[in-house]
């Protein structure tokens, strides 16, 4: 079955949810670099532009992906949650995701639950490298594919 909508929403815009926990964010036009402090950890929020009825048909989430770049295991995905409005639909845990070349990676959505009141993406992250430069992460956008 072909995807019915694909929604996505830029890194640079981004709600880093601790910035206390960040040496420094710098947002462009093409992403959003962070660079963690050492030891510790923090979640990244993606509000996602959300068709919650098509042509009379409720829609159903697929999966969540993330496109990002890391400067190697000090900077690593640990966790992608999906919520729709307040109710997590899906949880992905234990993660230890950190490539080093750009890459757009897919956590499917359990189930393929109706959309109500919204999605949002939800990258935690960790940082454990000894340098600022071990501690970067760059995130260009995050999406969800929607099927009817």
């Amino acid at each position: 079955m072909p995807i019915n909508h694909a929604m996505w929403s830029h890194g640079h815009s981004m709600v880093v949810e601790n910035p206390a926990a960040l040496v420094s964010e710098w947002r462009a036009g093409f992403f959003i670099r962070t660079v963690g402090r050492r030891g510790t950890t923090n979640w990244f929020h993606f509000g996602i532009p959300t068709p919650v009825i098509v042509d009379d048909n409720r829609l159903t989430v697929d999966s969540a992906l993330v496109r990002l770049k890391s400067a190697g295991a000090g900077a690593k995905i640990t966790n992608v949650h999906v919520f729709d409005g307040e109710r997590k639909i899906a949880s992905h845990d234990s993660l230890s995701v950190a490539p080093t070349t750009w890459q757009m990676l897919r956590w499917a959505v359990p189930g393929r639950p109706e959309v109500r009141w919204g999605v949002g993406v939800t990258v935690g992250v960790s940082f454990t490298g000894t340098t600022d430069a071990a501690n970067t992460l760059e995130l260009a956008s995050a999406g969800v594919d929607f099927f009817p």
